[in-house]
């Protein structure tokens, strides 16, 4: 019964022993917990390695050339098939106005007169002026003639030696003297009419007259306006005239469709704001020359507008029926690699082996980008390709389907 007492002090003396051997099982424990995970991601990477060891597998496609034919969309501006402002001619003020915004005329109608006193009253002094030169030439007529009858009487009184030759002489040079300013009166009869119908055009020119039909797009001016003659950006433009009956649409064509734009091709003209209405219109003329800024060609289309529908100004959208006679190859978007060498494919070859070929892009359609040279049709080339595709490796290709063109 006394062994089974166990001392006070012996049970002391034990206890620092059990807790030893507990913090070494935990400590071993938290050194298994953290040596499997470690064990276990060595050997995944031994894993990797040993595949890794071998070509690694890439996706393939084989890359086919684009449509030979196809429509080509741009925007484009509606203008007025003529259009011009209209400036006077003459200063004064507006007298009358007879046409407004909106209104159709026809070639000489009457627009505006303008009121100018001051021409006015220089074409009456002009006529007066000429009136006067008449009266003169009347005079000098008279004392022509009254020269010339002088002038025979004092050759037949010299002639039967009455006068001396000297005295006929002088009778002669007057007469002489006042034909030329007869002549000299005539001139300024001619110079004096010529004057009266300067100023009679010029005073035509207060009547504003519509140089073609159309329709009036702007108007500056009313009545009491004061006008000066000219078209310098200080005048005043009196109105804005276009003819609407035929309109031209101009739209710029990239750089890539140039060639394909020729005079007398069809082109279809659409605009968002008349629905279910498409107009056939012809491209009349091209600027035949690429703008520097834009890399585009100016095309103008005509198009009959005999509804008066289409308004000039107007944003429309123009498509064109292109054909390429050697259409671009066309090379998914992800096919496509940026490195520092430029934009490059990587051709994967009978032997399975990689060879990156610099590429020349065309226009990107987002899910292909056309190719104008670099690739040729039927090349396999791999697409989403990682760092170790680089030229001279070799792969496992797994082809897939060429998508469309």
């Amino acid at each position: 019964m006394a062994d089974l007492i166990t001392n006070p002090s012996e049970q002391s003396q034990r206890k620092p022993a059990l807790v030893a051997v507990a913090v070494f099982l935990l400590l071993v424990i938290i050194a298994v917990l953290t040596l499997l995970p470690r064990i276990r991601h060595e050997h995944e990477l031994a894993q990797q390695s040993d595949e890794n060891a071998g070509p690694p597998p890439v996706t393939t496609t084989r890359v086919q050339s684009g449509a030979s034919s196809g429509m080509l969309t741009l925007p484009g501006s509606v203008q007025a098939f003529d259009q011009t402002p209209i400036f006077a001619r003459t200063n004064g003020y507006v007298k009358a106005r007879y046409v407004d915004i909106g209104d159709h005329v026809h070639k000489g109608q009457l627009l505006a007169l303008i009121e100018d006193p001051q021409t006015e009253e220089a074409l009456r002094q002009a006529q007066a002026t000429v009136v006067q030169l008449k009266a003169a030439l009347a005079q000098a007529q008279a004392n022509e003639h009254l020269a010339d009858v002088t002038n025979q009487r004092w050759v037949a009184l010299q002639q039967q030696g009455v006068v001396s030759k000297q005295d006929a002489d002088t009778q002669f040079a007057n007469y002489g003297a006042q034909a030329a300013a007869v002549g000299a009166a005539k001139a300024n009869i001619a110079a004096g009419e010529a004057n009266v119908q300067s100023l009679q055009e010029q005073l035509g020119f207060s009547r504003v007259t519509a140089p073609f039909d159309g329709i009036i797009l702007a108007r500056n001016i009313d009545v009491g306006s004061l006008i000066s003659s000219g078209s310098a950006n200080s005048v005043t433009q009196m109105f804005a005239i276009g003819e609407a009956g035929k309109v031209r649409v101009f739209t710029n064509v990239p750089q890539a469709d140039a060639a394909s734009m020729t005079s007398g091709q069809k082109a279809t003209v659409s605009i968002r704001e008349l629905p279910g209405s498409n107009y056939t219109g012809t491209v009349t003329r091209t600027s035949d020359a690429i703008d520097p800024g834009t890399r585009t060609l100016l095309v103008e289309v005509d198009l009959e507008n005999k509804d008066m529908r289409i308004l000039p100004g107007m944003y429309a959208t123009v498509q064109f029926n292109i054909r390429d006679a050697a259409p671009p190859v066309m090379l998914p978007a992800n096919g496509l690699i940026m490195r520092s060498a430029g934009p490059q494919a990587a051709v994967v070859d009978s032997n399975n082996t990689v060879h990156m070929h610099t590429l020349v892009l065309g226009r990107d359609t987002g899910s292909s980008v056309e190719v104008l040279s670099g690739l040729e049709p039927d090349d396999v080339v791999i697409t989403s390709a990682g760092d170790r595709v680089v030229d001279g490796a070799t792969v496992q290709p797994e082809m897939q389907a060429a998508p469309k063109p």
